[in-house]
């Protein structure tokens, strides 16, 4: 039997933003796993088959939500200040959308998109290095760098990969003490950091590990952060 809403085949009114925003508020909610076209429907009050007057199926469904978080970022269009700070300041933006969608959000990072958001975050994180005149190649593997750093940071932030931490005080001291057990040298040195994870400074700290990077390599001063940014 098909599952279907209590409401009319076709709801005047619902659009494909529509469709896609209650995609994204079941997402957040309930977790890419638990979602459905079914389920979605029955959100809607909606036939199951009524959606696709709006979707085709369900990977373009999850496409387009990929899509609209990605538009929905508010990167920072700074004229003024340094490629140094407009970068940290673009990194802020793209990390506090995710955490604002910690169960939709890994979407954006996992699915490929052609989409003219796409396209802007791509341009406006070249355009925050424009300054340093890069040869056009150059400026593409700065561009996949740095989107590899986000892309990994993040998802292990959202629990995505594997990492250690996340854990309750005797969690990690037992953490600890496994990886001490383990005899090896730099093992035994690292483990009460291996076994906790602080994501603020440890996002922090790789960003600043890029930035500084670059700054070395084209020949420009580093310029660090007034203060550590929390809120990123």
């Amino acid at each position: 039997m098909t599952a279907r809403g209590t409401g009319r085949g076709r709801r005047v009114g619902l659009t494909r933003e529509k469709v896609i925003a209650a995609a994204v508020t079941m997402i957040d909610r309930d977790g890419p796993d638990a979602f459905s076209l079914r389920k979605l429907a029955t959100e809607l009050d909606i036939e199951n088959m009524s959606l696709y007057n709006h979707v085709p199926n369900k990977e373009a469904l999850l496409d387009g939500v990929a899509e609209a978080l990605l538009a929905s970022i508010a990167f920072p269009e700074e004229k003024g200040g340094s490629w140094q700070r407009r970068i940290r300041a673009h990194a802020a933006a793209f990390r506090a959308a995710a955490k604002q969608h910690p169960k939709a959000f890994p979407l954006v990072l996992t699915r490929p998109t052609q989409s003219p958001a796409a396209l802007e975050a791509m341009r406006s994180t070249l355009a925050c290095l424009d300054e340093l005149r890069l040869a056009p190649e150059e400026m593409v593997h700065v561009l996949r760098g740095y989107t590899a750093f986000m892309v990994g940071s993040i998802m292990r932030e959202l629990g995505y990969a594997i990492y250690l931490g996340a854990m309750d005080s005797d969690q990690v001291q037992q953490r600890t003490e496994a990886i001490a057990a383990s005899g090896d040298p730099i093992l035994t040195a690292t483990a009460p950091y291996l076994a906790d994870s602080d994501h603020d400074a440890e996002f922090q700290y790789g960003l600043e590990l890029m930035i500084s990077g670059l700054a070395a390599k084209v020949g420009v001063p580093y310029e660090a952060p007034a203060a550590r940014i929390s809120s990123m």
